[in-house]
């Protein structure tokens, strides 16, 4: 718990900055905090307070001001279109709520809570009428208008090569050989052949949400950008649809969230060509990062979880997928 803590320098107790919150945007009194460990970037909890509950984000340490404002940004985009996203609350007319403490600022927002689990904490991989639902927001994702900055995602494919020269030495030998072979295909693609789009970037089991009456609800914006809508297709099809238990599942999956999409935007032939590759990519991103994040001490469930679901996803891609 306490390298959660310090991912926003925390050396008080969280109560004071939920009693802050509660005060300045009146939402009654304060009750009790439960943080959220799922995640690698902020510091996230449900705050209970005598009116109901809220979900805070409070910002990483290392993200600028500039990076927290890209972020607001996002979520005043989602706010906009047709797609279940938790609704954001202002204080003084202001997405960003600044808290200051022992001349540190803490930056954050607060959410509406939605009563419900990510399929993540549920433990499952969505039915395929319940991917329907994810592929439709996600299709309306695409059609959204980002103007705003662009966020360096450490996670994301187009970073992959980049990513792999400055962590490759944290890679086990059979990683690195399967990986080391991924940077040379990366060389191979045509990147202004791809369409872009505003892209969510992270619509995995963690980031969807099922509510008590099966209403599905897509959270953290936190690495959308303007990219090659692709991303967002194999990162949920290596994530969303991977069945570690069936090869065939998994392939019936992808192919059901590709068919699913073209319902309303046509993919391009060249973007139907490299989406083997891609799905690769992110599976070997997955690998990338979670054993960097293992070098560094991060022993987590959740670490080694995605791990393992990388490892199995670039299994799948080998041979006749």
């Amino acid at each position: 718990m306490n390298d959660l803590y310090e991912r926003i320098n925390l050396n008080f107790k969280l109560d004071i900055i939920s009693n802050a919150i509660c005060r300045d945007y009146n939402i009654g009194s304060f009750i009790s905090n439960e943080v959220i460990t799922v995640g690698y970037e902020d510091f996230n909890y449900v705050l209970t307070t005598s009116e109901g509950q809220y979900c805070v984000k409070i910002f990483n340490k290392d993200r600028s001001l500039e990076a927290c404002n890209n972020y607001i940004d996002r979520i005043k985009l989602s706010s906009e279109i047709d797609v279940n996203s938790p609704k954001v609350f202002k204080y003084d007319r202001n997405v960003l709520y600044v808290f200051s403490k022992d001349g540190i600022d803490f930056r954050l927002c607060v959410f509406e809570y939605i009563d419900g689990n990510s399929f993540f904490d549920l433990g499952i991989i969505p039915s395929d009428d319940e991917v329907k639902e994810i592929i439709r927001q996600m299709a309306l994702i695409h059609k959204a208008k980002l103007d705003s900055g662009f966020v360096y995602d450490t996670w994301t494919i187009i970073n992959f090569k980049k990513e792999f020269d400055k962590k490759c030495s944290c890679l086990k030998e059979s990683d690195l050989e399967n990986l080391s072979d991924l940077r040379k295909k990366f060389d191979t693609i045509d990147f202004e052949k791809l369409v872009n789009s505003f892209v969510h970037g992270d619509i995995i089991t963690s980031n969807v949400i099922k509510d008590k009456i099966g209403k599905l609800w897509i959270i953290d914006y936190a690495v959308s950008n303007y990219m090659p809508r692709i991303i967002d297709l194999v990162v949920s099809a290596c994530n969303l649809c991977l069945d570690p238990n069936s090869k065939e599942n998994t392939i019936n999956k992808i192919s059901l969230i590709i068919n699913e999409y073209e319902k309303y935007n046509k993919l391009t032939e060249y973007e139907k060509e490299v989406i083997p590759l891609f799905f690769e990519l992110a599976n070997g991103m997955g690998i990338l990062q979670t054993s960097y994040q293992a070098s560094i001490g991060n022993d987590s469930d959740e670490n080694q979880y995605w791990l393992e679901l990388s490892r199995k996803g670039i299994n799948y891609s080998k041979g006749d997928f």
